[in-house]
């Protein structure tokens, strides 16, 4: 391997080998430190905005910062002010170390642009927001829950996710996020959808350069493509007279032939059993029936 260097006269960083060799690390969490070391003083660092600039998931963001919380390169920590509005300090440090040592408990906040120090001269990275950004659980936490992520459909769901991600790095996440998606993923099974349905739908006509928030663009597309409801067959008519299967509400052709002349198939109710009993006194006293009701018109 021959490496080739620049003589960079602007807009660069320098790191110590401690720090880019440092193999307690992953390539990861070497990946953010640089990254946040080449930020301007004041810049934001949470979860969230880091996770959205780079292909990593937020797990594995969330898992690298707490790398470097554990070797002492990164902390922090809530605080409030006078007025008291809730704020996130993060602190990141371009050397290893203990957390508690790496800055005077008495630094200065700084406004908007400045530059602070510790008392050892390590340079300070701090964010301040409305509301905290609180440091994740610990890696063995998570881990731990991870067994019972939602019911059986969920954790399908989620898997299908994530060999999406397998077949397309483009839409690379997290378990974490495939968790958040799986309900929309499950509403599409429900729909009658198969899994060579979803995944082609996800992965089909994906933008030639490079998908910068997966995330989103795979909860895009599960909303706007979701299958339209199935529609419930309707039930067989039948018959009202025998429950033979017929194409027309009411009565079928055989049972029509053996109704008694001069009563219409669908006629009023009120109407037949009116007719039906006059044609019953009329059979007992010997008469015809059309001498006791005319028949209708």
């Amino acid at each position: 391997m021959r490496i080739h260097r620049s003589a960079h006269q602007r807009f660069f960083t320098t790191l110590g080998n401690e720090v880019l060799r440092d193999n307690r690390l992953s390539f990861c969490a070497r990946g953010i430190l640089s990254h946040l070391l080449s930020l301007p003083n004041g810049q934001r660092g949470d979860i969230r905005t880091l996770a959205d600039r780079t292909p990593e998931g937020r797990e594995r963001v969330a898992s690298a910062l707490r790398e470097l919380e554990r070797f002492g390169y990164l902390r922090r920590a809530v605080k409030r002010t006078a007025e008291g509005r809730i704020y996130t300090e993060v602190d990141v440090f371009d050397a290893p170390g203990e957390p508690s040592s790496q800055a005077a408990p008495n630094t200065v906040i700084p406004g908007s642009g400045a530059l602070a120090a510790s008392a050892n001269g390590d340079h300070l990275v701090k964010e301040q927001d409305e509301e905290p950004t609180l440091p994740a659980p610990p890696a063995h936490d998570a881990d731990v829950g991870r067994e019972g992520d939602g019911d059986v459909e969920t954790r399908a769901s989620a898997e299908l996710l994530a060999r999406v991600a397998r077949a397309e790095p483009k839409l690379s996440m997290g378990r974490g996020e495939a968790l958040r998606l799986a309900p929309l993923v499950t509403e599409w099974r429900r729909r009658g959808a198969s899994d060579l349905h979803v995944i082609g739908s996800l992965t089909a006509g994906l933008p030639r350069g490079e998908v910068y928030h997966p995330v989103r663009f795979v909860e895009t597309r599960l909303r706007s493509k979701l299958p339209a409801e199935r529609s419930v067959a309707p039930s067989r008519l039948e018959c009202d007279g025998c429950a033979v299967p017929v194409l027309v509400p009411g009565l079928c052709r055989t049972c029509r032939d053996v109704e008694p002349a001069g009563i219409r198939a669908g006629a009023d109710f009120a109407q037949v059993r009116a007719r039906g009993g006059a044609m019953a006194r009329a059979a007992l006293r010997g008469l015809s029936i059309d001498a006791v009701m005319p028949a209708p018109a």
